[in-house]
């Protein structure tokens, strides 16, 4: 049998997601490709892992990163019935602030460090990988607690990588860097893809190269996630409707805007207000009722001045 890995719930504004997979003899993922980060810890058994068309044995003690459209399915290993593993999910923005971090700042590419290593199971360093995982499995602790020690998970990881890779900053090409820069500021980012290669001066396809090469993510994915954060802003402090947040940070569809809201935190725009401004962080009963009083249909809002990215 299969098991199903279409989908992982990044809950809320949480930027992380770990959950554990167990396979017995004939269980498997089938191959399939994620829009965010992941890496993996086997923790038990040996794992047949196929990534991009080439196959690897995994045994206990290695920690895996699987880069955004990167094709891959696991199996257990043939003679190994009973396989466990950590998935850990990190969306693609956090990623580079948690490798800013590790690196003083200096720009990098993750195509320099590698992908896999396997670690002494009696090692410190391993021991401390599986017990932070097990805490940020642990659905009793407080969610913010959980993503305070996935975020240190996370940077033990890569910096593990890093320093296994013999790895050393690149830096990114002064071009692309300011104009990344460039399109943090506003007026840029709402006017999306075709502002950015204005900026850059470079052709689409080597914008996107670039940006693959340099920050692991495309220039659409880098256009869309700076709109979001602002519509979060704008949605929690601005006191602004749904309509009016996305038109003010670039969308001219509000659909569209919606299914990238929901895709990105889980939830409609509406459900993620309630929920922040809730005390208890749960969500009010009226949230999805409110919710359903906004037409679904394609609605353009806005002037033209607002692009969406495609």
């Amino acid at each position: 049998m299969f098991l199903d890995r279409n989908s992982v719930p990044f809950a809320g504004a949480n930027n992380y997601h770990i959950h554990t997979s167990e396979f017995r003899t004939g269980e498997f993922y089938p191959e399939h490709w994620h829009a965010f980060h992941e890496f993996f810890l086997v923790v038990r058994g040996e794992l047949e892992h196929r990534l991009n068309g080439k196959r690897f044995l995994l045994p206990e003690g290695t920690v895996q990163l699987i880069h955004p459209g990167d094709h891959h399915e696991l199996h257990p290993a043939p003679g190994c019935p009973d396989v466990k593993i950590y998935n850990c999910n990190v969306l693609s923005d956090e990623i580079v602030k948690v490798l800013a971090f590790l690196t003083g700042g200096h720009d990098f590419s993750l195509d320099d460090c590698v992908q896999s290593v396997r670690l002494p199971v009696d090692s410190p360093i391993w021991k401390y990988l599986v017990a932070e995982a097990g805490k940020a499995h642990d659905k009793t602790l407080n969610q913010q607690l959980r993503t305070v020690i996935m975020r240190h998970l996370t940077e033990t990881v890569f910096l593990t990588l890093m320093q296994c890779s013999d790895y050393s900053a690149v830096a990114v090409p002064q071009w692309l860097g300011d104009s990344c820069r460039e399109m943090r500021k506003k007026e840029n980012y709402k006017l999306g893809l075709s502002r950015f290669i204005r900026l850059a001066g470079r052709s689409q396809e080597h914008l996107c190269r670039s940006m693959r090469r340099y920050y692991g993510i495309s220039p659409q994915e880098y256009v869309l996630e700076l709109r979001l954060d602002e519509a979060v802003h704008l949605l929690l402090n601005s006191g602004l409707d749904i309509s009016t947040t996305a038109y003010e940070v670039g969308f001219n569809n509000l659909s569209y805007f919606r299914r990238c809201f929901r895709k990105r935190f889980g939830m409609s725009p509406v459900q993620y207000k309630k929920m922040r401004k809730s005390r208890c962080g749960v969500l009010p009963p009226s949230a999805a009722l409110e919710e359903k009083e906004i037409p679904e249909k394609n609605q353009s809002i806005g002037a033209s001045a607002a692009f969406t990215v495609n």
